[in-house]
């Protein structure tokens, strides 16, 4: 496997991989009765799909590459127009003003269609939640055709859906990444020019909804009109019971979310200037209460039209909050939606923040889960009423679908101008379909953040309010002061005010969080300094070291020494290869799961996983990793931790557990990965024996 394989094989031979694949059931054969080609399907969740691209040969649709084997192997590529069987006017015309244009039938056979983005969205949440692999991407495509990339599995087709990279053609003729990507088209337009497609990739795990010019051409996967049902027992709907506790002699519902403790109910405390929906007193007792800005952050209604940023708290602006409370601020907004990002990439934030009943249906968006029990309800707002406007209807005849007997289609065009006497009105509004809350921070002089959740989106939005508009109020509880969170047995960096938890185990004294010092060259996920907090900084291994950005191939004598600080704050080194070996087989021995299940942490990884037990206290984190290129990946599936071993043109040594897996994996680099960095605490001087010499020569 590598140079230090005989050292770490007693090890990993203790560990066995996941040979387990996802339940699928089996369906028969689907055979178009419009040119004899048959089609392998597949159930998945309540939906059966093709298993294989789109064959059918409509005029204009087209083979990669203009090879009829690659039509054969890939299936053929289609513009937007051409999957809805329409004329390629609508390639860069909106399809909204079409009448009927829902009995207009796409090119799918007759009894199946182009799935919807809900659709997509349905089978991507039941993949994400059912599959064994470590995300999405990895459970639909077919271990065969992609190209390879080293970091990530191949494909493992648990569900057969068989995705094979059939690339695309692009709208200015040029074919492009088969063997590195597939892309299904949606039946929905995002406007006149652009539809979208789903996508996959050969070097990355997820399933992503893109948004492109609609004269694109890219596969087409059918899915059938009627739904079946799930023989197998689906997974119990979690069901989150908040924690009441008692703050200023009132009860309270809470539920933790990551590091953050939410109130599980609307506040409903009165003060002037706020409203119960529709101004019935009931709804203050079934929702809560909606505040303007101003009422929230407890100022006076003159910040209304005035700056109001050295009146409050940035940090923990406490406004109508209990003591110990405060209002969130948009950088606390953030964390949590991070934070359920990492937790749950199988559904939007939006998705699992909303209640599951109460929410208009949508065509755009799955209904809420309630999946960490923020249960939001959609109360409706106050909100600056709808413009009236003025609009005049142009009408035009336009021929569809080229056939014989094919009659105009009628096209309406609305040129419309605000009704010149409408004045803006707060109007009670969007009960069932909405519900945003007030965040402390302000934009500018009139108006300030608020998070929004709507029927029709998954995700978690952040925009800007009129402040006299009016939300409601979700408190966050104080974050614990320093002393709280790090006993006596924390260490202090006294480089950057740092402190680190710690664990003992076996002989060893370990950091039980992953280090933050920021040592030039190294990165926070995403370059987002908040990801830094939570994760730990990622470092190439030369930057941990301190070592020349040439060491790997360019080995010095005794420049690796027997406990080698590297960045480690002083009296701690980075951890040698037989100090990562001795602590997974301290925490095989914990007899509670295997090596990742105690060593990784109870918060943090995506869900759906091996099981974690996190008995060794080591607290793994999935930091994810940063490729030498700047892409980053894998964060809540995956934590790479260097060793001091390396060199010789043999690259760096390195120790990866995965989500999906309870196996703790050594491994070398020579691409300059940025990986985060655990560091282990000097034996007594007395107690160390003396280096005959160094690690990197020790053959």
């Amino acid at each position: 496997m590598f140079k230090y394989f005989k050292s770490v094989v007693s090890l990993c031979a203790l560990l066995g991989a996941s040979s387990s694949f996802a339940y699928v059931e089996k369906m028969p054969d689907f055979k178009d009765k419009r040119d004899g080609r048959v089609y392998k399907t597949v159930q998945i969740g309540e939906q059966r799909w093709f298993a294989e691209n789109l064959r059918f040969s409509l005029k204009g649709s087209y083979c990669y590459e203009k090879k009829d084997y690659n039509c054969e192997t890939y299936g053929r590529l289609y513009t937007w127009a051409q999957a809805r069987m329409l004329v390629d006017y609508y390639n860069s015309t909106s399809i909204k003003k079409i009448k009927k244009i829902n009995k207009v039938h796409d090119i799918c056979p007759m009894g199946w269609h182009i799935p919807s983005n809900k659709e997509w969205k349905t089978m991507k949440a039941f993949v994400g939640k059912k599959g064994i692999s470590d995300g999405v991407g990895i459970s639909l495509k077919s271990p065969e055709l992609w190209e390879k990339e080293l970091r990530l599995p191949a494909g493992s087709d648990e569900f057969g859906f068989g995705a094979l990279p059939a690339g695309e053609r692009y709208f200015m003729g040029e074919y492009m990444d088969q063997g590195s990507s597939a892309q299904f088209w949606a039946s929905n337009e995002y406007d006149a020019g652009g539809g979208y497609f789903w996508r996959l990739s050969y070097d990355s795990r997820t399933l992503d909804r893109i948004y492109e010019s609609k004269e694109n051409a890219v596969s087409i996967r059918c899915v059938e009109d009627r739904l079946y049902e799930i023989k197998e027992p689906p997974s119990p709907v979690p069901h989150i019971e908040p924690k009441v506790v008692e703050v200023q002699g009132r009860k309270l519902q809470t539920v933790h979310i990551g590091d953050q403790v939410w109130m599980a109910n609307n506040v409903d405390t009165k003060v002037p200037g706020s409203y119960c929906y529709e101004n019935k007193e009931e709804n203050c007792q079934k929702y809560g209460r909606l505040y303007p800005w101003t009422a929230v952050v407890k100022l006076a209604a003159e910040y209304t039209n005035k700056v109001a940023r050295d009146s409050i708290s940035k940090v923990k602006p406490k406004g109508i909050c209990p003591n110990g409370w405060h209002v969130p601020t948009a950088r606390d907004y953030y964390r949590l939606d991070s934070y359920l990002k990492d937790i749950d990439d199988a559904v939007g934030v939006g998705t699992n923040l909303k209640s599951r009943t109460g929410w208009n249906e949508s065509d755009d968006a799955l209904q809420g889960t309630n999946g960490f029990g923020f249960n939001a309800e959609p109360f409706g707002v106050i909100k600056y009423g709808e413009p009236k406007m003025i609009c005049e209807t142009i009408i035009k005849d336009i021929i569809l679908p080229e056939k014989k007997g094919a009659q105009p289609d009628t096209i309406l065009t609305d040129s419309c101008v605000v009704d010149p006497e409408w004045k803006p009105a707060l109007a009670f509004t969007a009960h069932g379909n909405f519900t945003g809350f007030w965040s402390g921070t302000e934009a500018d002089t009139t108006t300030a953040v608020v998070w929004k959740l709507s029927n029709d989106e998954d995700d978690f939005i952040q925009d800007s309010a009129k402040k006299e508009e009016a939300y409601y109020l979700r408190c966050i509880m104080d974050p614990p002061d320093i002393d709280e969170i790090y006993d006596s047995t924390s260490i202090y960096d006294k480089r950057d005010d740092n402190r680190y938890k710690t664990v003992v185990v076996g002989e060893d004294t370990w950091m039980a969080e992953n280090l933050r010092f920021a040592a030039p060259g190294s990165y926070c996920y995403e370059d987002k300094d908040i990801r830094c907090k939570s994760y730990g900084r990622l470092y190439p291994w030369h930057v941990a070291m301190r070592l020349p950005e040439d060491y790997i191939d360019e080995s010095r004598t005794g420049m690796i020494m027997e406990e080698h600080q590297g960045i480690c704050p002083d009296g701690w080194h980075i951890p040698t290869n037989n100090e990562w070996i001795a602590l997974g087989q301290k925490a095989l021995n914990m007899r509670r799961g295997g090596i990742g299940s105690a060593l990784k942490s109870k918060e943090g990884w995506v869900r759906g996983g091996a099981p974690i037990s996190a008995v060794s206290g080591f607290n793994a984190l999935p930091s994810g990793s940063r490729f030498a290129e700047g892409e980053y990946a894998e964060l809540g599936t995956s934590a790479y931790f260097w060793a001091a071993q390396g060199g010789d043109g043999n690259g760096a040594v390195y120790w990866n557990i995965i989500n999906s897996k309870d196996d703790f994996t050594p491994m070398e680099d020579f691409d300059k990965f940025s990986f985060s960095l655990r560091c282990v605490k000097n034996k007594a001087a007395a107690e160390k024996p003396v280096a005959e010499k160094p690690v990197a020569e020790k053959q």
